[in-house]
């Protein structure tokens, strides 16, 4: 049986402008800037992304960001135990500037590089006291021979989770529930840490070059996907990608938004 590539994400219309530690009103019209940083980010997919995939969005109007990262969650393990195939999870801030494989690179769950801050102390439902090293959801690999039981354990936490609740404590619901997963697996840092698969731009434009380098431990003309990190100010991330997109003479493409 042949196996699907899925690439997926999400582009809501989200009635609250609250995200956690801000208020997203000063931005604008956030749906319409995020409109066109997903439509950046998937000309990038096109361009770059190697094999065959079928891209799937999903778009239903929701209240809050929290109820986002919830669905996000639940949609993704409803489609891997609907039928065999591989998933490749990617924000609209995500952006790839290099030839990349992704599809049957990878037997195991896999997320790439730190998010930021690097480590995870416990402030949640489920009492976990402390990851090491805490990966960033926004660039995730779901083949279709990772492990029902690394399922089972996410399935578990996600029992406890609201999903409706958008306070700092409960932005990364999602993310932490990931790693969880993700860590499980016992892959060794050394060969989880994939940096130039997903380099971090936090700080940039406004930061030197070096520092971001420094921060990622990988070299930022060795990353073949950039994540913008949106949250921190999307108008600006917007205008880098864009730029970038330009820069690289990514042409449009027909996405489904």
């Amino acid at each position: 049986m042949a196996i699907k590539n899925y690439v997926i994400g999400a582009h809501r219309r989200i009635n609250s402008t609250q995200w956690a530690w801000k208020d997203t009103s000063e931005e604008g019209d956030i749906y319409k800037t995020y409109s066109e940083m997903y439509r950046l980010s998937r000309n990038s997919l096109y361009h770059f992304l190697e094999g065959e995939w079928e891209e799937l969005v999903w778009t239903e109007d929701i209240d809050n960001i929290g109820q986002a990262m919830k669905l996000n969650w639940t949609n993704v393990y409803n489609l891997w135990h609907r039928e065999p195939c591989n998933i490749l999870a990617i924000g609209p801030d995500v952006q790839l500037v290099k030839p990349l494989k992704i599809f049957g690179e990878f037997e195991e769950f896999r997320m790439f590089n730190w998010t930021d801050p690097k480590t995870y102390s416990g402030n949640d439902i489920w009492g976990i006291n402390n990851l090491p090293n805490y990966f960033n959801g926004d660039f995730k690999y779901y083949p279709h021979t990772m492990s029902e039981d690394v399922w089972e354990i996410g399935r578990k936490m996600a029992e406890s989770w609201e999903g409706n609740d958008t306070t700092p404590e409960t932005w990364g619901n999602e993310q932490l529930i990931e790693n969880v997963m993700f860590w499980s697996q016992g892959i060794a840092f050394e060969e989880a840490h994939r940096p130039e698969l997903f380099y971090q731009a936090q700080w940039l434009p406004w930061h030197d070059i070096s520092v971001q380098n420094e921060w990622n431990n990988c070299d930022y003309q060795d990353a073949k996907v950039l994540h913008w990190h949106s949250s921190r100010h999307s108008l600006t991330k917007l205008e880098c990608m864009r730029q970038i997109n330009d820069a690289l003479a990514i042409p449009a493409h027909e996405c489904k938004i």
